[in-house]
């Protein structure tokens, strides 16, 4: 079983998506990384046809014509196979600790005795940082005021978004 499937739209990204490619991979057999090729003109297609070689059954390269961000989601959304769904922008990357941690996570609400005991949520909200690199800066996205802690909820119990928390 697919827990995650991973769809990573790609645009002229050879210079940076092996960062992201590589971070996600952590997941290994539990995930499926889609690489949507969307009519890059750089090595962005060698690349993913590279990492579907070498990591198959994880890693799947989609080529299409240019269509934008949207048509690139969309094509993974046809394609995914996983228990959940995200998106990650070929220049993203997953720390690996809140990975594991997320992903132990989906694994109790698809399987085992919490998928017994409860509805399986329907969107998983998670903390994130920019980083912005050039400028040796970061700051992260956090949602402390908006929802409880690693407690699943619903609308009536959430709290209001601040216009920066989007």
């Amino acid at each position: 079983m697919k827990y995650i499937t991973f769809t990573v739209p790609c645009y002229n990204s050879a210079a940076y998506m092996e960062r992201c490619v590589d971070s996600l991979l952590i997941g290994g057999e539990d995930v499926e990384i889609l690489l949507i090729d969307d009519g890059s003109t750089d090595r962005t297609g060698e690349i993913a046809d590279e990492y579907e070689r070498n990591y198959p059954g994880i890693v799947r390269a989609v080529h299409k014509s240019n269509g934008g961000h949207g048509s690139g989601v969309n094509a993974g959304l046809h394609l995914a196979t996983g228990c959940y769904f995200k998106v990650v922008d070929s220049d993203d990357w997953l720390s690996e600790d809140a990975y594991r941690r997320l992903l132990a996570r989906v694994k109790e609400f698809c399987t085992g005795a919490v998928a017994e005991l409860m509805d399986q949520p329907d969107l998983i909200v998670c903390n994130y940082t920019y980083n912005h690199l050039e400028e040796g800066t970061a700051h992260t996205m956090a949602y402390r005021n908006v929802f409880p802690a690693e407690t699943p909820c619903t609308w009536n119990d959430i709290g209001h978004f601040r216009p920066s928390q989007y």
